[in-house]
């Protein structure tokens, strides 16, 4: 097995928060009704393109400066940089692959280094959010979304690895080649997962898939 790509999560893995969605939620004071959406569709009354639209209604009429804000001072994974520069260095291509929201995605994976992103996005026009949002990465889709991801590359998945954290990353981990729970938020991802890394620092992954070169 020769690795040619790695494929990470956003948050919780390169970022040391776990929801970009809930960040929102939070800053701007909505994350009363956020739970509530987040309750119905995990008791499958709305499907996930229904979530999302309630979610970024709620953010209708904001200033994306105030998300662009929180993007500049999300936490960035210690060692996230130094591993994307290792894994370049060694001729392996790198890409994001997340549930999360595009406007802080792409301000985050430009301070790591990473060029491909993979994300949901929220519309906006002249500066203001309009409570519009395109899907692109539905809650446990990624096992398909990453066909995509490979195709872009011209990577077979077998020459695959995936690092993430949450349970939404579980349905991806059999179809790599090498899948890493970095930090699992619980026992069924570390279950799931070829190799369990439980340490706050990226560096961490790269011998599992150096040792693949």
């Amino acid at each position: 097995m020769t690795i040619q790509l790695v494929v990470f999560d956003l948050d919780g893995t390169l970022t040391t928060h776990n929801s970009s969605w809930w960040r929102l939620h939070e800053h701007f004071n909505t994350h009363e009704e956020g739970g509530k959406y987040y309750d119905q569709y995990f008791a499958g009354t709305i499907d996930y393109q229904e979530w999302a639209d309630l979610d970024a209604g709620l953010w209708k009429g904001q200033p994306l400066s105030e998300v662009l804000k929180i993007a500049e001072e999300t936490e960035i994974m210690p060692g996230s940089v130094e591993t994307i520069q290792e894994l370049k260095k060694n001729g392996i291509s790198v890409a994001v692959l997340s549930g999360g929201i595009d406007i802080l995605a792409e301000r985050i994976v430009e301070r790591i280094g990473i060029d491909y992103l993979m994300v949901n996005k929220i519309h906006h026009e002249n500066g203001i959010i309009t409570g519009k949002v395109d899907v692109n990465v539905g809650w446990g889709g990624k096992a398909e979304e990453i066909k995509q991801v490979c195709k872009d590359f011209n990577v077979d998945l077998s020459e695959t690895a995936f690092v993430g954290d949450g349970k939404n990353d579980i349905a991806v981990f059999p179809v790599v080649a090498l899948s890493i729970a970095f930090n699992p938020e619980a026992d069924e991802v570390a279950e799931a997962a070829s190799i369990v890394v439980r340490k706050k620092d990226l560096r961490e992954v790269l011998p599992s898939i150096l040792k693949y070169q």
